[in-house]
């Protein structure tokens, strides 16, 4: 088995960190690129009444969030000597990262069992459980 790519979903969550350390891992043994992806939800905002000001202030205020969640991951990687790259997407996980998982760009998904979101799930969390109906390769839950 080649695993050249690896995507890995993170939301900073217990299991997402336990993830990002195994990616770490295999990436290592197998000279791997990690893509770090987290996502956040920009709301949809257009019918509050909200003014496009403060609509941006939100949307400014989430994506900032979002990158400092990807900073943890950064801390994880960073002089490991792995090749890695990390993405913000304004998107929900469960909407986006099905679509990922089927671009046949990566040869392993490596993500946490469960993650910062409500229990939808009965033993997997909703996002990892929708990657798993949508799936073309390998996918490694870590919790």
């Amino acid at each position: 088995m080649k695993i050249g790519k690896i995507l890995l979903p993170f939301d900073g969550s217990a299991h997402s960190l336990n993830a990002a350390n195994y990616a770490l891992n295999l990436a290592q043994l197998y000279k791997a690129h990690v893509t770090i992806v987290t996502y956040y939800d920009e709301g949809n905002w257009e019918l509050s009444g909200i003014s496009d000001f403060l609509l941006e202030g939100i949307k400014t205020k989430r994506k900032k969030m979002a990158e400092e969640l990807l900073h943890k991951a950064d801390m994880i990687f960073m002089n490991q000597d792995v090749d890695y790259q990390l993405e913000t997407v304004a998107a929900k996980p469960g909407d986006v990262l099905p679509n990922q998982a089927k671009s046949k760009e990566y040869d392993l998904i490596i993500m946490g069992s469960h993650g910062h979101s409500n229990i939808e799930g009965l033993f997997l969390g909703s996002v990892t459980h929708k990657v798993l109906n949508t799936i073309y390769c390998p996918v490694l839950i870590v919790p």
